[in-house]
């Protein structure tokens, strides 16, 4: 075991291991140099940094919403009030003259 805790070569098939010696040559490195670049490559992606951000980012929120009062109790069950109301007559409108009148 080296010094980072691998152990001999990674854990490729016969096939795998031929396709990796293949894509090492093509780019003048050793498999042993193309897998750790390869590795190195795949920790920095933009996404997988997103995708951990995501993680720690809705552990907070769900903090945060778990302190908040959301839940309706009590005389307190009134319905939020619909900003624009529309009538079936509206809906019609919008149908056949593209805007409602």
């Amino acid at each position: 075991m080296d010094q980072n805790g691998f152990q001999g070569s990674p854990p490729f098939d016969a096939e795998e291991l031929a396709r990796l010696e293949k894509a090492a040559r093509l780019v003048g490195k050793t498999p042993e140099a193309f897998v750790r670049d390869a590795a190195l490559a795949a920790a920095a992606d933009p996404f997988l940094k997103a995708l951990s951000d995501a993680g720690d980012r809705a552990r907070r929120l769900a903090q945060v919403f778990d302190t908040q009062d959301t839940h309706a109790t009590g005389e307190d069950r009134t319905a939020w009030p619909d900003p624009a109301p529309m009538s079936s007559r509206d809906l019609h409108d919008v149908q056949h003259h593209g805007h409602a009148a």
